[in-house]
């Protein structure tokens, strides 16, 4: 059963800002991953709804199963886009400054910057700041703020929320999922939302190419300890002999943390730069976060993650290590 979690909604500070802009920036974090994009999108349609210019910015490869949202070719890459004075640039589900990768000057110099966020560990770099830890999506937030506004959703936005919604809480699995959610899928479904076609797209349909990813990956499983933490690798050779980018790597470490008997886990791929991305899970109660955290990463208690240097051997060394101590600590204070 899920706790009830006393929900933030938007300032009249933030109301009257986004209201009072006549030019805003839009960014999501690096490695843009389905919550990020959702809530971006829609908060763009939503503002040109009412009137504003609207660009949006995001770092990095856009997974190629989200390319059906509406509006997803208008995303610029660093170096695209300006700011100045008059604009308020908008970083939505972006933890902290770094993650806006190269969007980070451009941001910084807008005349307003604003952070619209769910995640608890996000260090509030904005001049307006409406962060809830507790939110289950980015999406949910701007669901939030579309209400507070008295707009009428449309079809298009109601996807990117679902898109959103969905993806951050593992097609409605995880903890995090509370009633507002299905409140939430209630309005988006009276918006037009083709569910049984989207959810097959998102959480069903794979990429040949990625199962042969997947094929290579499966066999590097560890277990570890006492048979709770498992772990999940990927070398970049893989990635370009099966022709995927590196950002193609969605529920892969579902297999280690889905395991019986593993309540904390790990995936590791290596980056072309030769660094490790680690995406790390849990089982309530343990927590990833704060692991995550240690490495210079972020996230929520079940779902985080961080890179660490490579070679993918070390880093993965480093990791287990360290997820091992974590799990014995968290056992100690239980």
């Amino acid at each position: 059963m899920t706790t009830q979690m006393t929900r933030i909604d938007p300032t009249e500070e933030l109301l009257s800002t986004l209201k009072g802009a006549d030019s805003v920036l839009l960014f999501g974090h690096i490695a843009p991953d389905g919550d990020a994009l959702g809530s971006v999108l829609a908060l763009a349609l939503l503002l040109r709804d009412m009137g504003k210019k609207v660009e949006m910015g995001v770092d990095g490869i856009i997974p190629g199963q989200l390319m059906f949202l509406p509006s997803i070719g208008d995303f610029r890459m660093p170096g695209q886009l300006s700011a100045d004075e008059n604009t308020l640039a908008v970083a939505v589900d972006v933890g902290d400054l770094g993650r806006l990768g190269g969007h980070q000057e451009v941001f910084l110099s807008a005349g307003k910057k604003m952070v619209i966020d769910h995640h608890g560990t996000n260090t509030h770099f904005g001049d307006v700041n409406w962060v809830d830890g507790h939110a289950p999506a980015s999406a949910v937030m701007i669901w939030r703020l579309m209400k507070a506004l008295g707009h009428k959703m449309t079809k298009d936005q109601a996807l990117c929320l679902y898109t959103g919604l969905s993806t951050d809480t593992g097609n409605f699995i995880y903890e995090s999922v509370n009633d507002e959610c299905f409140s939430m899928m209630a309005e988006l479904m009276d918006a037009g939302l083709e569910l049984a076609q989207y959810s097959r797209i998102l959480f069903r349909q794979k990429r040949v190419n990625f199962v042969r990813l997947l094929s290579e990956t499966l066999p590097t499983l560890r277990i570890l300890g006492d048979g709770s933490v498992a772990g999940l690798s990927t070398a970049y050779e893989v990635f370009t002999k099966n022709n995927l980018p590196e950002s193609e790597t969605d529920g892969v470490v579902d297999y280690a943390i889905d395991l019986e008997g593993v309540v904390m886990a790990y995936y590791a791929h290596e980056k072309q730069s030769g660094d490790v991305k680690f995406s790390l899970r849990a089982l309530p109660p343990y927590r990833v976060d704060k692991l995550a955290v240690q490495f210079g990463g972020g996230g929520h208690a079940q779902a985080a993650g961080c890179t660490l240097p490579g070679p993918v051997g070390e880093a993965v060394s480093r990791m287990e290590a360290a997820i091992l101590q974590s799990k014995q600590e968290q056992d100690d204070q239980a």
